[in-house]
Order: C-alpha cells, then structure tokens, then sequence
C-alpha cells in the first residue's frame, strides 16, 4: 500500500481541571466524545489503514481523563476485539493531576503510552499550570510521577517553553536528568489576537533556548535521557537529511485527522475550534468524504513551492516551511512561513556543526 496510515487523534473532552494561561484550548466545553463516535472514526480510519503496520490512536483533550476508566476500559476491550492486540497503538497525553493506581494499572495493562505535562521544577511548573483555584499543581503531578515510575509505568513529560522559563535551560535539564524524566519541549506562538503575547518568545529566543537544551543533551556526560524532542529529531534530520516530526512534515494533513467531541474533523488539535479548517465531521460524513473535502485538499497543498525564501533554503526540504499552525498563529494565513522559520535555519546549522564534532570526537558520550 502506498499511501500513508492515517494516525487519529481523538479529543474525548475538550473539560479540563486546570487553568493553564498558555492553553491552546479557547472553548473548554464540557462533555465527553460519544463512544459511537470515537469508534466510528476508529473503524473508518482501520478499514482503510494497511493493518501490516499499528494504526496510531492518541487520545487528547483539554483533560482526557475526565471521561473517566470505564470511557477507555470500553475503547480497548472493543479495539482488541475487533482488531487485535498489534494493530492498534493507544497513547494518551494528560496533565497527570487525576492520576492513581487504577489509571496505571490500566495504562501497564493495555500497554498505553503515557505523556505527562510537566514544565520542569515546582517554581517553574506552578507559574503557569494551575488549579481553577490559581493553585500550583507541581506536588500532585510530581507524586503521581513518582508511583508511576513505582509502578513501572513508562512516561515521558512534555515542557512549555515560553517566555517565563526562558534562561532556566540549565535548571530545567538538570531537573530532567536528575530525575531520568524524558522529555519533550514546545514553545509558545502568539496568535493574532496576542491573547500570549506576554508570553511567546521570539524565533532567536526559541533558537538560543533550543542551543542551550541540544548542549547538555547530546553531551551528557552519563547518558540518562535518549530521546529529548525535539532535539533528536533534529539531529536525525541533520544525519538523514530528511523529516523526522510532524512540524517538518511537507504534509502532516496526509498523515493525522483530528477528531473533536462533537464529531468535528480538524487537521490537529491546534486547529480545533477554528472553522476555517474543518474537515467534515464524522457525524454525518464518511472518511472517504472527510479525506476529498476541498478544505484538507487546500490544506494539503506544498507550502515550500510557494513561500518566499523556501525554494533557495539549504534547509527547506529538511523542514517543508514548518508548522502551518505556526504560520496560522502568527500571520492568520498557513500560507505562510512558519514564524520559527529563522529558529530552524540556526538550530539546523548548529546542531549539523556539533554533530560533526561530535562524531570526530568519539571520546564523548553522545545521546541516542
């Protein structure tokens, strides 16, 4: 089979517990993703996947877990049933606050990947993820961290990069190492109505930030952290000279659908909501409906062959433009560069300089 497998992404909620003032989620509305729903989408998506390779499915929200076990006990004991134990993967991202033996259990059990947002130390953390209350939420997730790993459950945590934490690399990788936490690390894009604009950073800050965090990774002096993202995936992209991650991917459309409580069809989570970017919606439409929408046929378009600067980029088959939501949030248009676009040319440049060096300098112990 020569077209893509389909990775679904499933919003079961978009109800949260907390109040992030960095959310990409505008509307937290309450209610939870039919079950019919979710495994409408799931059945549409496997009878046209090729089933020799797992089918994706991530579960998101605003807070996943808010649609309760039972919700996704329901979803693996039907997703076995009807599929098997291998052709599917199920991974789940939550902000690990309503975590407990149970949920562990079942996530060890059922072999579900686990991401738990984390910004790092308790000072750094708090700052930002908050209860409705305006409380810190560092002490609950960070003991729900510490039995998971108890547990033996495999984790990894996810960090906001945004203008607070900015000079705090070192304190926030040794935190990380210190405590063998893999992670992965995004940062912030304002948006045109600059509702973060006090808490974006710019393409140089991203890039000396991201500098920073590739240093004392890819030379650890014992290595405890292997895969930091997206540090690796730019060193793979330097090594293959290709993309490795959905940001450089010169048609993530082709590769992910996104699927919001009510049915709605979206190109990822950070276009839920927008209307613009509706696919279809998997109420009333089939998937074969959904994939030749005008909408996702525009959305899949190259963007590298018509953005100004990317045709004679050294790096542009490497990153395909960037994120298109990138572009979306910053310039109200993904037919546009991605604002991180001077962010990659130095961290590519750099990261390409210290590969080499380190490879001729087989002495050191380089992550990977």
């Amino acid at each position: 089979m020569n077209k893509p497998n389909i990775d679904l992404i499933l919003m079961s909620t978009l109800s949260c517990n907390l109040a992030c003032d960095y959310c990409y989620v505008g509307d937290k509305k309450s209610g939870i993703m039919d079950l019919s729903l979710a495994k409408k989408a799931i059945k549409q998506v496997m009878e046209r996947n090729d089933t020799t390779r797992p089918t994706n499915i991530y579960w998101h929200g605003a807070e996943p877990l808010l649609a309760g076990i039972d919700y996704y006990r329901e979803i693996c004991r039907w997703t076995k049933e009807e599929y098997g134990l291998d052709n599917i993967c199920h991974r789940i991202q939550t902000n690990g606050t309503l975590l407990n033996d149970d949920w562990f259990d079942f996530f060890i059990h059922e072999h579900i990947t686990t991401g738990i947002s984390l910004d790092g130390p308790k000072e750094i953390h708090d700052s930002h993820r908050k209860t409705n209350r305006g409380q810190g939420s560092f002490e609950l997730v960070f003991n729900n961290i510490r039995r998971a790993r108890e547990k033996k459950l495999f984790f990894d945590a996810l960090v906001v990069i945004n203008r607070s934490n900015l000079g705090h690399e070192d304190e926030l990788f040794d935190f990380f190492f210190e405590n063998r936490i893999e992670f992965g690390f995004e940062p912030i894009v304002v948006d045109p109505g600059c509702k973060m604009g006090d808490l974006a950073i710019t393409p140089q800050e991203y890039a000396e930030s991201t500098i920073r965090l590739f240093d004392r990774w890819f030379f650890q002096p014992e290595v405890r952290l292997k895969t930091v993202l997206p540090l690796y995936d730019f060193t793979m992209a330097v090594l293959n000279g290709g993309h490795t991650r959905c940001t450089f991917s010169p048609a993530c459309g082709q590769h992910y659908l996104t699927v919001a409580p009510d049915g709605k069809v979206y190109p990822c989570v950070r276009f839920g909501g927008e209307p613009e970017f509706v696919f279809g919606n998997f109420k009333s439409d089939s998937l074969e409906q959904i994939l030749a929408s005008k909408t996702r046929l525009e959305f899949l378009k190259p963007r590298s062959d018509s953005i100004a600067g990317c045709v004679s980029c050294k790096w542009s088959k490497v990153c395909n433009s960037g994120c298109p939501h990138n572009a979306f949030s910053a310039f109200g248009s993904i037919e546009e560069h991605d604002p991180f676009c001077a962010s990659y040319k130095i961290i590519f440049e750099y990261v390409s300089r210290r590969v080499k060096e380190g490879i001729s300098q087989p002495r050191n112990k380089i992550a990977g």
